[in-house]
């Protein structure tokens, strides 16, 4: 009688690990320009960075890849305003915004528990004059300025603009003072009525681009500070013409400030830390990239955002990109704080912070930032 021995070999297989899942949330603007490259030129990234995102539906869904390894889905999702970014982040409906930096900053000022982790824009504050302003620089426009008999009206955007700032600081270093803001609406046909002689400027504070827009048409307001691309855009239209950066002017406290930034909420920095490290790490080589292949990223923002490729390229001219939290960076952040403490803006519960490092640890959060930093030029260098 013959034996037979079945032997049973089980093999257990292990499951594949879980890649963690990320919403980024953007203004749909060309400030998310690297991110732009990064989805549309996955080739490029390989090759360079080892890092790059594999589509899975267009403008929507990306795998992103380390070599051969998916550590990280990512969901995007576009807004047309920073405060709808903002929205989706407090909300949990995403776990990073790119948006611009006064929005993160005035949302600290209000006690919302989200953090700036990253720079990815900076420079770009311009001053648009409408057709009947006759000045080429910004020498003649503060000479035009001088004699009026009227203040001139000057629109911004937004309710703590760092262009604003930048040129109410520019305006009293020229030695011109100005007003307050009133709010679009109130000013009438024809510009303000005069003023005492000592009021040249009245600063207008607009909701929008658009109506920004029809304010210089209608000749209510005689130039705008705004940040590109809305100076580019609103330039462009019925005669406006753009005069030139203002961040550069003396006393030049927001020179290359920060635009737009990466954030996220404190929760979503304790919880899932790991993930975001990883986006900020592709954001770092996808600013590497910017800077150093503009006419792919001119191309990207064009497709992306499907705009004129004449009206992107003046805007990303006068823009730059960046990952590293610089001087500039840092000083942005804290002379916004410190303009705002002057003019009594700042909360009594955040007034006392007299130095620079003791306000920074309040709106900016550098821990993820760093390492992803580090692996970010490990990337690059190789």
């Amino acid at each position: 009688m013959t034996r037979v021995i079945v032997f049973l070999l089980v093999v257990t297989v292990a499951a594949p690990a879980t890649v963690p899942e990320l919403t980024v949330a953007y203004r749909r603007n060309d400030h998310a320009a690297p991110l732009y490259a990064a989805c549309l030129y996955p080739k490029d990234f390989r090759a360079r960075y080892g890092l790059y995102l594999k589509e899975n539906k267009p403008r929507g869904l990306y795998d992103l890849f380390s070599g051969p390894r998916s550590t990280l889905s990512l969901r995007l999702a576009p807004f047309d305003s920073d405060s709808a970014v903002l929205t989706a982040l407090l909300s949990g409906g995403a776990q990073v915004g790119i948006l611009a930096s006064e929005e993160i900053l005035t949302a600290v000022l209000a006690d919302k528990p989200v953090r700036i982790l990253a720079p990815l824009q900076r420079r770009g504050d311009m001053l648009v004059t409408n057709r009947s302003v006759p000045a080429a620089d910004w020498k003649e426009f503060i000479a035009w300025v001088k004699t009026q008999d009227r203040p001139v009206a000057i629109g911004y955007i937004g309710q703590y603009s760092m262009a604003a700032l930048g040129f109410a600081q520019a305006l009293e270093y020229e030695n011109v003072k100005y007003a307050g803001a009133v709010t679009v609406g109130t000013v009438p046909e024809g510009g303000l009525s005069p003023k005492p002689e000592t009021v040249r400027v009245r600063l207008v504070r607009v909701d929008d681009q658009a109506a920004l827009a029809v304010e210089l048409e209608q000749g209510r307001l005689d130039a705008a500070v705004l940040q590109e691309p809305a100076a580019t855009l609103v330039s462009a239209v019925d005669g406006n013409r753009t005069i030139g950066r203002i961040d550069i002017l003396p006393p030049g406290r927001f020179e290359d400030r920060p635009g737009t930034i990466i954030a996220a909420t404190d929760s979503v920095i304790r919880g899932q830390g790991e993930a975001v490290g990883r986006f900020l790490e592709l954001m770092a080589v996808a600013t590497h990239y910017a800077n150093n292949r503009t006419r792919n990223t001119l191309a990207a923002a064009d497709k992306w955002l499907e705009t004129s490729p004449v009206l992107e390229s003046i805007s990303l001219d006068n823009i730059a990109f960046s990952s590293r939290p610089d001087f500039t960076f840092t000083d942005g952040i804290w002379n916004w704080y410190f303009a705002l403490r002057l003019k009594n803006a700042v909360p009594e519960s955040m007034a006392g912070y007299m130095e620079e490092k003791d306000w920074l640890g309040i709106p900016y959060d550098s821990l993820l930032l760093m390492p992803a930093l580090d692996r970010a030029g490990a990337r690059i260098i190789r």
